[in-house]
């Protein structure tokens, strides 16, 4: 690929050329420069992000409840409320789901698991 031009033009102008990479990502388009490090991110870690981000947007009183944070973000409050559940999760069943050293799929933290954490633990075989 390509390296960054600079160029100068006959008018005085200045054209910087940068090479990019577009990838769509769940349902959203990405740009990368050649050299950049890009992570895939797995759908739980996604959901997790997203979990804490909502339950920090109705924490700080930005919505009063998930049907009002539903409706603005546009998604069924049911997959809202799921997904809000994830940070009762136990702080090492987290750290090792975004670190990548624990695979779960969605549907597997979609079920019920107890409230204790070694409860959970002891659950997700960790």
């Amino acid at each position: 690929m390509e390296k960054k031009q600079i160029e100068v033009l006959e008018n005085g102008n200045v054209r910087v050329t940068i090479p990019l990479i577009f990838k769509i990502a769940g349902g959203r388009t990405r740009i990368f420069t050649p050299d950049s490090e890009h992570v895939e991110y797995t759908p739980i870690q996604l959901a997790l992000a997203r979990a804490f981000r909502w339950q920090k947007m109705i924490d700080e009183g930005k919505f009063s409840n998930i049907k009002d944070l539903a409706a603005t973000v546009g998604v069924d409050s049911g997959l809202i409320s799921r997904t809000i559940r994830l940070t009762l999760l136990s702080p090492k069943i987290i750290h090792k789901l975004l670190s990548g050293e624990l695979d779960l799929s969605w549907d597997s933290c979609r079920r019920s698991f107890p409230d204790s954490w070694a409860e959970q633990e002891k659950m997700f075989h960790d």
